[in-house]
C-alpha cells in the first residue's frame, strides 16, 4: 500500500517537459522587474502558462535551478560591464 501511495505521489518527467519549464521561467525572469519578481510569483506564473503545479517536487527543484541560473548570469553581466567601467581611460 505504501509502495503505491509513493508511486502515486511521484512525478515522471521527460527531457522536454524540464526544457520547457527552464525556458519558461528564463522567459518570465526576462520579463519581470527583478526589484519586485520572486521565485514564488516566477513559479506560479510559469504554472498558469505551463498548466502544471510547478511547486510540487521535482519541478519546485528545476524552477529554483532556473532562477539560481539566471541570477548567476545576471550577476556575470553587471560583473563584466562594471569591469569594463573601471578599465576604461578617460582622457
Amino acid at each position: 500500500m505504501e509502495e503505491e501511495e509513493a508511486a502515486a505521489r511521484e512525478v515522471v518527467m521527460d527531457k522536454d517537459v524540464k526544457k520547457k519549464i527552464k525556458e519558461t521561467m528564463k522567459k518570465i525572469l526576462k520579463r519581470s522587474s527583478l526589484l519586485e519578481i520572486t521565485e514564488i510569483k516566477a513559479r506560479e506564473e510559469a504554472s498558469s502558462e505551463l498548466g502544471l503545479d510547478l511547486s510540487r517536487d521535482p519541478y519546485k527543484l528545476i524552477v529554483r535551478e532556473a532562477v539560481d541560473c539566471f541570477i548567476e548570469k545576471a550577476i556575470t553581466k553587471i560583473e563584466t560591464e562594471m569591469g569594463k567601467l573601471h578599465t576604461h581611460t578617460w582622457i
